[in-house]
């Protein structure tokens, strides 16, 4: 069933912080797009010429050759994909791959550009996401660089079950294999891992 865009932006909580105007001047330039499972937004070396929001569903952001390509990230319904290239005018450093179907609204990139430069109240908005994100980015090198797996493991789990007491329920942003692309460590050593927990 089709989406109208009204409707797609208020479940982007970035947009609910702007005043009606800016979100109007979006509304006017943006369209939203389905996009199915396994496709690709966008190619690590690419220049940005969309922003998405996501709508619907879930991105990956992986890096490197073949068989040795990490996941760096999984983007999540709600969320924004990447800001920084669109801002900068540079080349995406990962590609963006669709875990499940998508339902985004794509906003051009020079739009949102010019509009970071010109408007107060969108500038502080994505100054806002974009702290949010670094301190994520951060967060995740850390736990990579200095914890064993199973710990690794344990705050991945936390972080999404969202939670903060008793029993909960979610589901995994792509396969076991893209979680262990994540998590920086071996197939087989997530399954042992989740053994070993299932365990306790």
């Amino acid at each position: 069933m089709a989406m109208d865009k009204i409707t797609a932006f208020s479940r982007i909580p970035f947009f609910s912080q702007l005043p009606r105007p800016l979100i109007d001047k979006l509304l006017a330039v943006s369209g939203n797009q389905r996009i199915g499972k396994g496709s690709i937004l966008f190619r690590e070396g690419e220049h940005a010429h969309f922003v998405y929001a996501l709508v619907e569903g879930s991105v990956s952001l992986v890096t490197g050759p073949g068989c040795e390509e990490t996941i760096a990230d999984f983007i999540n319904a709600g969320d924004i994909v990447l800001i920084p290239p669109a801002l900068l005018g540079l080349p995406y450093m990962v590609t963006g791959t669709a875990v499940t179907d998508l339902l985004v609204i794509m906003i051009p990139a020079d739009e949102f550009r010019n509009m970071a430069i010109t408007e107060l109240a969108f500038s502080f908005a994505t100054n806002l996401m974009l702290a949010n994100h670094w301190r994520l980015l951060l967060r995740h090198l850390t736990q990579t660089k200095t914890r064993d797996a199973d710990t690794r493991l344990v705050q991945f789990l936390i972080d999404s079950a969202g939670a903060t007491a008793g029993a909960a329920r979610f589901s995994l942003p792509g396969s076991k294999k893209d979680l262990a692309k994540h998590l920086g460590i071996a197939p087989g050593t997530l399954s042992r891992s989740l053994k070993r927990l299932a365990g306790l």
